[in-house]
């Protein structure tokens, strides 16, 4: 199809009046009317959603995260590109919250393919996608939750050769890798393109959640010096349970949105720790750079 200016006039007077639960009034946006705008004038979703962003317009998809989020919040969270390296059990649940909040830009990162013993705790995986790519199939996932969300598939493990050129015009990273090693190369990585990372681990009923922004000691004070520690962490003792996989993975979701949002995350230079088994949090505060 040949694509057509956007009939804004057209996209206002499709917009429906409605209300909150609170009661405040918004303009609506369903998606069958954004599916026919996309099928008659050639533009994309996410063009679409920009539009009626941009205009006071709420497709409703979004209209349960005000009025946490301002029209304006879901319109940075539209623009960002947030990057996650690892599509298990924390990547995986990462992929599905920030799809379904609006995040307008994904790169999926994982050169794993899925295997039984993902079963109990990795969101994107079932028996149907079995022995298939984590990046093609997290892909889809995003396509068929929220199709304004573009996706960058990337079927490669992380590694220091693909390391600049993954991280490169992206607004921040979300470490949801299963090995330290790979953790430091992350953020010596987002050290140099000069973009925050939020990085999460877990093992067994316990799990930890940091944000590191560039210059911060960062994760040398949560796991002492690179080439010192083993490569992998307690999960490797402990097993890894879903239900701390995805307590873990909301919790850095959480601060994706915060730093898109606000500019300012809760937990920079802290760490926080949990313990599931007993339901007990703690807070640890590190010094600054």
């Amino acid at each position: 199809m040949t694509q057509t200016t956007f009939p804004l006039e057209k996209l206002k007077s499709a917009a429906a009046p409605k209300q909150r639960q609170d009661g405040t009034s918004y303009r609506s946006l369903l998606f069958r009317d954004e599916q026919r705008f996309v099928q008659e004038t050639g533009q994309s979703h996410h063009q679409v959603q920009k539009m009626a962003l941009e205009n006071d317009i709420i497709p409703e998809r979004y209209a349960r995260n005000q009025q946490t989020l301002s029209t304006a919040d879901q319109l940075k969270l539209l623009q960002a590109h947030v990057i996650i390296i690892g599509l298990g059990g924390l990547g995986g649940t990462v992929t599905e919250i920030l799809a379904r909040i609006g995040i307008g830009s994904l790169t999926l990162v994982d050169g794993d393919c899925f295997e039984d013993s993902n079963l109990n705790r990795q969101l994107l995986s079932s028996v149907a996608v079995l022995d298939r790519s984590k990046a093609e199939v997290a892909a889809e996932r995003v396509s068929a939750v929220n199709p304004a969300v573009n996706t960058r598939t990337v079927s490669q493990f992380f590694t220091a050769d693909n390391c600049l050129d993954l991280l490169n015009n992206t607004t921040l990273a979300v470490d949801c890798l299963d090995n330290i090693p790979d953790r430091f190369l992350l953020e010596k990585g987002c050290r140099t393109v000069g973009i925050p990372l939020i990085s999460a681990a877990i093992g067994g009923t316990s799990g930890q959640v940091a944000v590191i922004m560039p210059g911060d000691h960062g994760l040398s004070q949560i796991y002492g010096e690179p080439g010192q520690v083993s490569e992998k962490g307690v999960e490797k003792i402990l097993g890894t349970l879903p239900y701390t996989a995805i307590t873990m993975a909301a919790l850095e979701c959480a601060e994706v949105i915060t730093l898109i949002v606000a500019q300012k995350a809760r937990l920079h230079n802290k760490l926080l720790i949990a313990d599931l088994s007993d339901h007990s949090y703690e807070l640890v505060t590190f010094a600054g750079r």
